[in-house]
């Protein structure tokens, strides 16, 4: 305000700012110097300085209070103004300004006047803060202050009402409004305003600037809301205007700041100018209305990339959780916030109106089986009322199991494609990753399925192999024998060991706990061994790679044996189990060699030996990667279909 007293039109031009901040690390030592080339403290301005409750600044907005966060702050505050008297003679005051009871403005010198030949302006020295809670808060990196100062003063900066400020930190130095204007892309929005029942006229300068801009500031997009052309509060629009960056010409990474004005601001503002006097459900309000506007009037163009891109991200979302697609794609999105644009995002606000739904089927369900009870009451609609709850049933149930399936649909394009990428690496001596890349698609490697406190052994896709071990929990998965037998010392590894639960036994209600008791501690009758040989592999050279031999050598380990289970009990393998051995392999090279004796499966792909001696009644399958695969696509190619799904299909 002196420099503009003093050049009124010109300020721009001609009014400085001069800030240099010195010891920012040491709280007690720190010095702040700021010099102004203004009208200087002459007679008036200094009894309105003198005056505790002055209303000489009211007409700006100034409430008269700002002096005095001055002395609640720092420790030692000196001021020395030039300035010219009634008789345009240079003049100079310096007095300390003391935070006391009394002579709170203390003469320095023992003068409060003197001559003075140097130009007009104010000098202000603040030294040491004064409190712990500024000491602890103020910041204390030159980068740190620079930002804080910019995003304070940022509205001034960016509307262009500051004259030129230097700030100067240990030998850095920014100019403003310079460095801030620099970060504005010129000509893109220009001024909005609109009115509003409640708030009257909003005013808003808009600014598309690049990201350095919102350096500091909590968000990328912000709404500064002013006073009497005084930043108060600025607050982000990240979430409600929604995009993360704007776009125009050569830039794709701008971000928005919008200096928002009017009567009702102007009128409730605090006296320090800190924070405005309505509650903080009428800012939420303001700043709704203001995002609004500018979505619809000044953004638009701007948000079609943002408006695509969160069209497309739901489309992949509703593919992969098909549950949530239960209204066509915009009115789902209108349930949304704007801002909504990843799979959380959008289920978080679905979910809501997905459970609403159900609740309202059910209670159609109820409200005709009433009907239907109480006999009397059938009216003629009752035919037209289960017609249409069937098809609302039945669009449910679609959607329902195309959120199981299409995870499965998922896994297998997974399966197939890191099959082919195994088999061209074409025996590399590096590829050992792979094959337990592979193996942990389908289980993963090295627990305990009955291990409670593993999350990963529930979270298996062992129905790949048979859709009965979908739930299975009793397994160990390349884990050494002597892990999971009790009293046993083989260091022998299947690749997937699976009893209890497993193939060929009947499905137990986990619910039921004396059943399921019962059966984990039920002799083992059948169980199943699974081992994984690398796709495209065609080199079995050492004795070890003898599939009969790997397969006996476990069931040897195996039989008149006990499974000891997490919680101590044991499951006891009989010794006349069946094994059902599976290897599932590539039947290439010298695995075609060592296995053409053997008999052929139905589909004239795999191979199977039914075992005799100690062993009578089990079997080794040697199962193909690809038949494996085709398997699983055939047992879920129904599911895939009623979901409306197809094997290959992805969404547009």
């Amino acid at each position: 305000y002196a420099v503009e007293d003093l050049f009124k039109d010109d300020v721009l031009n001609k009014g400085t700012v001069f800030i240099e901040v010195s010891n920012l690390k040491n709280p007690d030592k720190l010095k702040i110097i700021v010099v102004d080339n203004g009208i200087g403290l002459d007679k008036k301005r200094f009894e309105a300085f003198c005056e505790l409750d002055t209303e000489y600044k009211k007409a700006k907005g100034g409430k008269g209070v700002g002096r005095l966060f001055w002395l609640d702050a720092f420790k030692k505050i000196i001021i020395t103004s030039g300035f010219k008297n009634e008789d345009n003679i240079l003049q100079q005051r310096k007095f300390e300004f003391k935070l006391s009871n009394q002579n709170q403005i203390v003469p320095v010198d023992n003068s409060t006047l003197s001559v003075f030949d140097k130009n007009i302006g104010t000098t202000i020295e603040f030294s040491g803060l004064r409190s712990e809670e500024y000491q602890s808060n103020f910041p204390q990196q030159a980068n740190s202050f620079f930002r804080c100062f910019s995003a304070h003063f940022i509205a001034d900066f960016l509307v262009g009402s500051s004259p030129t400020v230097n700030l100067t930190i240990d030998k850095k130095q920014q100019t403003y409004p310079k460095d801030v204007a620099d970060l504005v892309i010129k000509d893109v929005f220009g001024e909005t305003e609109f009115e509003t029942e409640e708030y009257g006229k909003i005013v808003i300068k808009c600014f598309a600037c690049l990201k350095e801009a919102s350096t500091g500031l909590e968000g990328s997009h912000q709404l500064h809301l002013l006073a009497n052309n005084r930043t108060v509060e600025t607050r982000k629009i990240d979430g409600l205007i929604g995009a993360n960056k704007l776009t125009h010409g050569e830039h794709d990474d701008l971000v928005f700041h919008g200096c928002v004005s009017g009567g009702f601001l102007n009128k409730r503002v605090n006296e320090g100018r800190t924070s405005f006097t309505f509650p903080e459900s009428v800012m939420k309000k303001i700043i709704r209305e203001c995002s609004e506007h500018l979505k619809q009037k000044v953004l638009h163009n701007h948000l079609e990339i943002y408006v695509k891109e969160r069209e497309n991200n739901y489309d992949n979302f509703v593919y992969r959780y098909p549950i949530y697609g239960f209204a066509d794609k915009e009115t789902q999105l209108s349930k949304l916030p704007f801002s909504a644009n990843k799979p959380e995002e959008f289920a978080g606000g679905l979910v809501k109106h997905l459970i609403r739904g159900d609740e309202r089927r059910q209670n159609e369900i109820d409200s005709i089986i009433q009907l239907i009870n109480d006999g009397d009451n059938i009216t003629k609609g009752l035919q037209k009322s289960i017609t249409d709850l069937t098809k609302k049933i039945s669009e449910s149930e679609r959607l329902s199991l195309a959120h199981h399936v299409v995870r499965r649909k998922s896994i297998l394009e997974i399966l197939e494609k890191l099959i082919t990428r195994i088999r061209k690496r074409d025996d590399k001596a590096d590829d050992h990753h792979l094959e337990e890349t592979l193996h942990s698609l389908i289980c993963p490697m090295r627990i305990n399925g009955e291990n409670s406190n593993n999350v990963e052994a529930t979270h298996h896709d062992l129905w790949i192999i048979d859709e009965r071990l979908a739930f299975t929990k009793s397994f160990s998965s390349d884990q050494r024998l002597d892990k999971v037998l009790k009293d046993n010392d083989s260091p022998v590894r299947p690749d997937l060991l699976l009893w209890n639960l497993a193939h060929g036994l009947g499905a137990v209600d986990p619910r039921d706990i004396d059943n399921c008791q019962n059966s984990v501690n039920e002799t083992q009758n059948k169980v199943m061994v699974v081992e994984f040989k690398r796709p495209g592999r065609t080199k079995y050279p050492k004795a070890e790679d003898n599939i009969e031999q790997q397969i006996t050598k476990y069931l040897t380990q195996l039989k008149n044996k006990k499974i000891e289970n997490y919680n101590k009990s044991t499951t006891p393998i009989s010794n006349d189990c069946i094994f059902y051995c599976y290897v599932i392999a590539d039947i290439v090279g010298e695995l075609e060699v060592q296995l053409s004796g053997w008999n052929t499966t139905a589909n004239g792909q795999g191979r199977f030996r039914i075992l005799d001696g100690e062993f009578k009644g089990s079997s080794i399958e040697v199962m193909q990667w690809q038949d494996l695969v085709n398997d699983a696509w055939s047992r879920n190619t129904a599911t895939l279909n009623a979901a409306g799904l197809r094997r290959g299909q992805h969404p547009t």
